[in-house]
């Protein structure tokens, strides 16, 4: 089964990019690094103290921030569902 394409932010065609379809006008708003960029931070990374490697320092990045996105989607769809029911019992309670 093919999945639908989703449209990032302004809905106009473009080309795939992780699953998204972008237009370059979107794209060049999103300040990607370039090549340059993260072979620096790759190196700079190294070179620190730190103990997990610049991939997976993002690998974690990019979980938290799944993560992140989940919880907030969950608590806003239940607003939205206490929203509507709220709505249906004044609905209910005014006849």
């Amino acid at each position: 089964m093919q999945q639908i394409p989703q449209y990032f932010n302004c809905g106009a065609d473009g080309s795939d990019m992780f699953g998204y379809i972008i237009c370059n006008s979107c794209k060049s708003k999103l300040g990607l690094f370039t090549e340059a960029t993260i072979a620096k931070n790759i190196t700079n990374y190294k070179e620190s103290s730190k103990k997990l490697s610049y991939e997976d320092e993002i690998k974690r990045r990019l979980d938290f921030v799944e993560k992140d996105y989940i919880k907030k989607n969950l608590k806003l769809k239940y607003i939205l569902e206490q929203v509507k029911k709220n709505k249906l019992m004044i609905i209910l309670k005014n006849g």
